[in-house]
């Protein structure tokens, strides 16, 4: 006969769960750095550098790789709040960058080959479709939501962050 007076792990936090919060705090902060990297380096292999436009992703992701960096050496308000910010505008600086990269292909889908005379009679949804997916149009969809991806995991890793029950300092 099996027991039903087990005590639900999840009905208090126990001392090792708060030694975690340290950690994943480091784990998201170095994920989103690697996320930064990699979106930059995706940046420089585009040669995403044509013009004023094509030089805000540069810059974003820059303030966001700083305020990271600072956050990983000294927890801080200060450096949570730089972070919370650079997070908040790559964020916002991804939804539009996507909107910009599906529009754009949008554009280039009559001047494709492959669906020139089709591309009239298409639904809207199999148009959007193919400029979101890649199918059509030169513009990358990805690359912006990586920066979102970035500043996604950032935000996360100072959400709720409290000196008083964090610690000033990252532990290793």
């Amino acid at each position: 006969m099996r027991s039903t007076s087990r005590t639900p792990r999840t009905a208090g936090a126990g001392p090792d769960d708060a030694r975690l919060v340290p950690f994943y705090r480091r784990v998201l902060t170095l994920l989103g750095i690697g996320t930064v990297l990699g979106a930059l380096t995706e940046l420089a292999m585009l040669r995403h550098w044509q013009g004023p436009a094509q030089l805000v992703p540069w810059a974003v992701l820059t303030v966001l790789l700083l305020a990271a960096a600072a956050w990983l050496v000294r927890r801080s308000a200060g450096t949570a709040r730089a972070v919370q910010v650079a997070a908040a505008v790559s964020v916002l600086g991804a939804a539009y960058g996507v909107y910009e990269h599906v529009l754009a292909n949008l554009r280039a889908g009559p001047l494709d080959p492959r669906y020139a005379e089709l591309w009239e009679s298409m639904s809207g949804a199999a148009r959007l479709w193919l400029a979101s997916s890649g199918a059509v149009g030169p513009s990358p969809v990805l690359v912006p939501g990586t920066m979102g991806l970035a500043g996604v995991l950032l935000w996360l890793a100072v959400l709720r962050w409290r000196p008083a029950v964090d610690g000033p300092e990252l532990s290793a």
